[in-house]
C-alpha cells in the first residue's frame, strides 16, 4: 500500500468514527472532543466520569435535562452523570448501573425548595424519565430512562412528600412509569 492511500485510508477511518458519533444516539468521548453538542444549559464536562473524565451519554437524555432546565426555571446541578467501571465501582455503584449505560444523572437538590423539588421530578417524568433514587441523608436524587420503571429510597423513612406527590400526578407504576398526563400543566418559575 502506498503512503498516500494509508493517509487517505486513515483519514477516512477518522471522519467515519466522527460521523458515527454524530449519527448515533449518544455524546462520546473527552469533554473538549464532544461535537454536535446541543443543550444550551449543560457542558459536557458536567457528565464526564469523575475517574477518567470520559464522557457517554444518551443524547435523548440530554436533550429530555436540557427542557426540563427550561421548564424550570432554575440551574440543576449534575453530580453524576456518566461512570467508567473503574469509578462505578469505587463509589459502590451497581453492578449493571444506569451511569455505565449512560441514560441516569444525579441531581444535588441542596437549596432547593419542595415545591422546586417537586417541580423538578414533574418535568422529569413530563421528559420521559422512568426511574428514581431519592437519598434521605446525601441531598440528591438519581433519575435515569430505563425501559422498566423502578424507584427507590436509602435512608431513614421513605420518599420525600414532594416526590409522591410527582409520582402521584402523573399516575406512576411499576415497569411502566408515569401512565397518564396530568390535568393541570405544572409550571414554576
Amino acid at each position: 500500500m502506498k503512503r498516500r492511500e494509508f493517509i487517505a485510508g486513515a483519514s477516512l477511518t477518522a471522519l467515519t468514527a466522527v460521523t458515527a458519533q454524530a449519527d448515533s444516539g449518544f455524546y462520546r468521548g473527552y469533554p473538549d472532543q464532544i461535537t454536535g453538542w446541543t443543550a444550551k444549559h449543560f457542558t459536557p464536562r458536567e457528565f464526564a466520569s469523575k475517574g477518567n473524565g470520559y464522557v457517554s451519554v444518551s443524547k435523548k437524555m440530554i436533550t429530555a435535562l436540557d427542557r426540563v432546565r427550561a421548564a424550570v426555571g432554575h440551574p440543576i446541578r449534575i453530580t453524576s452523570g456518566y461512570r467508567d467501571p473503574a469509578h462505578n465501582a469505587r463509589v459502590g455503584g451497581a453492578k449493571h448501573s444506569r451511569h455505565l449505560i449512560s441514560d441516569a444523572v444525579d441531581i444535588n437538590l441542596h437549596g432547593l425548595s419542595s415545591l422546586q423539588r417537586h417541580a423538578l421530578t414533574w418535568h422529569l417524568l413530563a421528559e420521559g424519565f422512568t426511574s428514581f433514587g431519592t437519598y434521605s441523608r446525601h441531598g440528591f436524587m438519581h433519575a435515569d430512562m430505563r425501559p422498566h420503571a423502578r424507584i427507590w429510597h436509602v435512608g431513614t423513612g421513605t420518599h420525600p412528600a414532594w416526590f409522591r406527590q410527582a409520582l402521584s400526578d402523573w399516575g406512576w407504576q411499576r415497569d411502566r412509569g408515569a401512565t397518564r398526563t396530568p390535568r393541570i400543566r405544572f409550571a414554576q418559575k
